[in-house]
């Protein structure tokens, strides 16, 4: 269309370039949600301004708390994990920390697996010397250790699953067993799986956090993360915590994850099925020492993982033999080609990356120096190549 009718008006043209609706969009159907950007909303009247916002509800009073494009996302992601109430925010990180700071006071204590993501453990740290904020560090596959480690003044109970780095599947609902009969409230960070192929709320959780950075952003192109759940007076104490800081997410970025979210299902898939496979062969060098897939039974509570998931993921890990050393690892990922070095993963470019395991780890997988590798969407056989050549460099010396 470009014919447009022709309309008097008493405004002058600069006035009327700002004021200007736009085109109706009745009749444009497509596959695409539209960008809804906007700072400044606009109310019908005074006495709508000033209505009380509900923070559980749709509010359009400012472009800072929300706006179409951003609901409609954070609407799939609750269809995802099955959950009531779901909040955007600019990382995963920021939405373990929004947690913490909307559940915790000074004087409170919270318990924190030691296969925590690291920069968990890094805020725990923080907020007791600055805060006053007790922590103690619980092995996530022993519901003994965390009913000994649970206090009167416990507020909250993290967990993940898998964990960090050395994959250890929890047996979710056994912990949220021993936190409902203290009334502690149980996060999980559920991002290995995406939500496709765990879901925490049936086993007992009550928020589970999740880095969209990852698979749902897909492309290694946006950062962003999400808190979601099904429990009403948490969800609002949190929603409330992230209005008073402020924190925000890009229309843009919010479109972005949207139009990832076609290929999420295909693309995890596919990703995993290729893992599985390396996952395998990796399992038979005979540098291996253990491999941290929890598809395998050599993984630390792979009878959770058999009994609460209906699939895996495309991160996983392998310690290599305790005769070799961090230099070893180093130089195993050092001769990758295909695999690129570097954080994250979900995204179309396969990675790997070098540990050396934290001392302070209750460790169910040895003391070997341990690989990290996220599988992406190259040609399998172009990884398998790459992983043999950095096996056949790693013996050559």
């Amino acid at each position: 269309m470009s014919t447009f009718e022709k309309k008097q008006s008493a405004l002058g043209l600069q006035t009327q370039l700002v004021h200007e609706p736009g085109v109706d969009p009745e009749g444009f159907n497509a596959l695409p949600h539209a960008v809804h950007r906007g700072s400044t909303t606009f109310f019908k009247n005074t006495a709508e301004q000033r209505k009380p916002v509900d923070v559980l509800g749709t509010d359009y009073s400012y472009g800072l708390h929300g706006n179409p494009t951003q609901y409609t996302l954070a609407k799939q992601l609750a269809k995802i994990e099955e959950a009531s109430h779901c909040l955007l925010l600019p990382s995963g990180l920021t939405a373990i920390a929004i947690i913490g700071l909307a559940l915790l006071k000074t004087g409170d204590h919270w318990l924190l697996p030691d296969n925590a993501y690291g920069p968990a453990l890094s805020l725990a740290k923080q907020w007791k010397t600055q805060f006053n904020i007790d922590f103690d560090v619980y092995d996530a596959l022993s519901t003994a250790d965390l009913e000994k480690k649970c206090k009167p003044n416990t507020r909250l109970l993290w967990t993940e699953t898998p964990g960090s780095i050395t994959f250890e599947v929890p047996d979710l609902a056994a912990l949220c067993t021993v936190a409902r009969e203290r009334n502690i409230p149980v996060c999980v960070d559920n991002t290995w799986s995406s939500g496709l192929h765990f879901k925490p709320f049936s086993h007992g959780a009550d928020l589970s956090i999740q880095a969209l950075t990852k698979y749902q952003s897909g492309h290694a192109d946006v950062i962003m993360g999400s808190v979601c759940s099904n429990n009403t007076k948490l969800f609002a104490r949190v929603e409330q915590q992230n209005r008073l800081l402020g924190f925000g997410v890009s229309p843009d970025d919010c479109a972005l994850i949207l139009r990832s979210l076609h290929t999420l299902n295909l693309r995890h898939r596919e990703q995993a099925r290729v893992a599985l496979e390396i996952a395998t062969w990796i399992a038979t060098q005979p540098e291996v020492a253990r491999l941290l897939h929890p598809a395998f039974p050599s993984c630390p509570g792979h009878a959770n993982w058999l009994k609460d998931f209906s699939g895996s993921a495309s991160l996983f890990a392998f310690t290599l033999s305790e005769s070799l050393s961090d230099a070893d690892a180093v130089r195993f990922v050092d001769a990758l080609e295909v695999f690129h070095i570097g954080y994250s993963w979900g995204g179309p470019e396969s990675l790997a990356l070098a540990f050396e395991m934290p001392a302070n780890r209750t460790l169910h997988v040895g003391r070997g120096p341990l690989i990290r590798l996220a599988i992406g969407l190259e040609d399998p056989q172009d990884l398998s190549a790459d992983l043999e050549n950095a096996f056949k460099a790693l013996r050559a010396c």
